[in-house]
């Protein structure tokens, strides 16, 4: 198991906490809060192909460009970069950089993905990488204006209770279905996705195995594999809180994942 039961405890119970914001003080993260996340982003890396860089100061310019500010966001004062091979499964994305968010959020910490929106040129020259890498996303990290700012509110419908699908819409008969791994849906049904799509669907194989895959089509700058990446932590989460613990084994489109719980 790459995540240690004391981080599934501690990510589990962020969960909830972790919402995202594109408005923030500017005030500095505290130097410990950014030496436990520049940590993490070094030790955890599940894949070998994707990885995640912490950026203590991140300039404005990540998130500004010649159509204005990508994404909405303003006053970060760290970023959180995610990096991977060209041909990385961009689940593997997903799942790396959302711990790190459920850990800033463990932390006081707020966040927003921004995966289709930042400015690339800026980026890559903060980061270092390989001629066979890229930047998927860029995460801002740091503390969120104390009110819902207008800006939000009309790009972005914040400061509403966002409405989810039900379990039975992205579990089918999920009520069935062992503890653990309904443990594992209600945990991933409030996963953050990009435009609040929530593309993910779990179902549950005669042999216990728990499969994910995404619906429609996938989306080539804002992709869906992304999103799945982040439910596939959110669900392992919710198994590991019932002493369940597994592997994901990667499929072909539209497949994402199956889970195979240990023995």
């Amino acid at each position: 198991m790459t995540i240690t039961p004391t981080q599934a405890e501690r990510w589990l119970e962020a969960v909830p906490e972790r919402h995202s914001r594109r408005s923030y003080t500017g005030e500095l993260v505290p130097p410990e809060h950014l030496d436990t996340l520049e940590s993490l982003a070094a030790s955890f890396r599940p894949w070998p192909d994707a990885r995640a860089v912490l950026v203590r100061e991140a300039p404005a310019s990540i998130f500004l460009g010649i159509i204005g500010a990508y994404g909405g966001i303003s006053g970060a004062p760290s970023a959180i970069v995610l990096v991977g091979s060209h041909d990385v499964p961009a689940e593997r994305i997903g799942y790396t950089g959302e711990a790190l968010v459920l850990e800033a959020a463990a932390l006081g910490l707020d966040t927003c993905w921004v995966g289709g929106f930042f400015n690339p040129a800026a980026t890559n020259k903060l980061v270092a990488h390989e001629a066979d890498e890229r930047v998927y996303a860029v995460i801002p990290v740091g503390m969120a204006e104390g009110h819902i700012s207008r800006k939000e509110r009309l790009l972005f419908g914040a400061g509403h209770e966002k409405r989810r699908r039900s379990p039975d819409d992205i579990a089918f008969g999920w009520q069935s279905w062992p503890v653990w791994a309904r443990r594992g849906v209600v945990a991933a049904r409030i996963a953050p996705s990009a435009m609040n799509r929530e593309p993910w669907r779990f179902a549950l194989g005669r042999d216990e195995a728990v499969t994910l895959s995404f619906d429609g089509l996938d989306m080539p700058r804002i992709s869906k594999r992304l999103d799945c990446g982040i439910a596939m932590l959110h669900f392992e989460l919710g198994a590991a809180a019932e002493g369940v613990t597994g592997e994901w084994e990667q499929l072909a489109s539209p497949g994402v994942g199956r889970f195979v719980a240990g023995e």
